[in-house]
């Protein structure tokens, strides 16, 4: 029952289209016109026209790409891009400075060799060469080898942003005054001789030993007697500094007797005053 004046629809209306397809009748009108002018003009795309279009495209998202490049590159902080220069110009720097302290040492060799064949040919000349190579020895200016003791000291690995998990360029003089303390004649630190004017400091995350970066782990040679070193060391301040901070925060910290150790001639000092020292 509908309301009076109301259209009245079939319910099937909705698959009117599908029945007429299925039955075989004509399309719309407008659906004809479209199709016949479809067909007229050659709407269809070439092929060719679609590999143009492809082509075009991806030479457009290649150019966005290189000018999103160009801007970030840009963007960049001038602090950051001073830090890669600089980071360059050390490296470079070190390399230059390596080669040319290889050749000093070549020259200092020579140089000892030549002193030494004068001294040999008189008593006197063989006495002085004896005091020279006890003082060259002391002062670092030689190198030295025999028995000694190696102590490894490393960052902790699970420091974080703690600083006690951190070796500093404080500790690593605790660690060479405490050796020099216990009776060490000899001295070097990831091959590196102390001196009597050898620096260690602290630069960056970087501990310096006369201004030359150190790697990590780092190595401390002193030459003495293994027993003797090792007792008296182990009872220092340091020392036990070292191990609190081992059991506390994880820091590398291991002592080695060692039966045979090498340690290379310090770096000559720059010479800034002489005279004649007056024959007795």
């Amino acid at each position: 029952m509908t309301e009076r004046g109301a259209r009245w629809n079939r319910p099937d209306a909705s698959m009117s289209l599908l029945a007429d397809l299925l039955a075989g009748k004509d399309l719309d009108p407008g659906y004809e016109e479209a199709a016949a002018r479809r067909a007229a003009t050659g709407a269809r795309p070439r092929r060719s026209a679609r590999w143009a279009r492809l082509l075009a495209g991806t030479l457009i998202i290649g150019l966005l790409g290189a000018v999103a490049v160009v801007q970030v590159r840009r963007g960049e902080p001038v602090a950051q891009r001073q830090r890669r220069a600089l980071l360059g110009q050390i490296t470079q720097r070190t390399e230059e400075d390596d080669g040319l302290q290889r050749q000093a040492d070549r020259l200092r060799a020579q140089t000892d060799g030549l002193r030494r064949a004068a001294l040999a040919r008189s008593d006197a000349g063989r006495a002085a060469r004896r005091d020279l190579d006890r003082l060259a020895a002391a002062a670092g200016a030689g190198p030295v080898h025999g028995a000694g003791l190696t102590v490894v000291l490393d960052d902790s690995r699970t420091r974080g942003d703690l600083r006690s998990g951190r070796i500093t360029d404080q500790d690593m003089q605790r660690l060479v005054n405490a050796l020099w303390a216990a009776g060490a004649t000899a001295v070097a630190v990831n091959g590196q001789r102390i001196a009597a004017t050898t620096a260690i400091r602290f630069a960056g995350d970087a501990i310096l030993v006369d201004y030359r970066p150190l790697s990590r782990p780092y190595t401390v040679t002193a030459l003495g007697d293994p027993g003797g070193l090792d007792g008296a060391f182990a009872g220092s301040p340091a020392a036990r500094s070292f191990r609190t901070l081992k059991a506390a925060f994880g820091i590398r910290f291991d002592i080695h007797q060692e039966d045979s150790v090498r340690l290379p001639a310090a770096p000559a000092p720059t010479l800034r005053y002489a005279g004649e020292v007056a024959s007795k």
